[in-house]
């Protein structure tokens, strides 16, 4: 006698598994917009806090007033770009798909400051621009100045 599965213990194996894909599958639909909008805020916040940090130990520890933001802080990857010639520096993320300016870094060493700004509206796509909105406390943008 041949030992086989039954009809009905296939369907309730396929049933079983339409029902984990279903659960699964919305959960990973959002993974690259919500890994791309918490990539630029975060580097975004954390190169803003360790360009002040390292402004204070240049200014203050080193004796040195003549540096610019590229000088003390270094943003790599797809989407970052350096412009030396705006204030004492500023880094700005371009979204790769549209081009919009989404985030950017300035360095103003005349007035001891270092400002970040994030606008969610610039992302290509809602799910996105949501999740960014939703890691800056429901904000479509920010504009923050952080002094030295």
């Amino acid at each position: 006698m041949k030992k086989a599965f039954t009809l009905i213990e296939l369907i309730f194996v396929i049933v079983i598994i339409g029902l984990l894909a279903a659960i699964a599958v919305p959960k990973f639909l959002n993974l690259k917009q919500n890994a791309h909008a918490n990539s630029v805020v975060k580097t975004t916040i954390d190169a803003a806090q360790q360009a002040v940090e390292a402004a204070i130990n240049y200014r203050d520890l080193e004796n040195n007033t003549s540096f610019k933001l590229g000088d003390i802080i270094e943003l790599k990857g797809k989407g970052w770009n350096y412009d030396s010639g705006v204030y004492d520096g500023k880094y700005y993320y371009n979204d790769p798909e549209n081009n919009n300016t989404i985030s950017s870094v300035l360095l103003d060493l005349n007035n001891s400051r270092v400002e970040y700004k994030i606008d969610c509206t610039q992302f290509n796509d809602v799910k996105t621009q949501d999740k960014c909105k939703a890691l800056l406390g429901n904000q479509d943008s920010v504009d923050v100045n952080l002094t030295f």
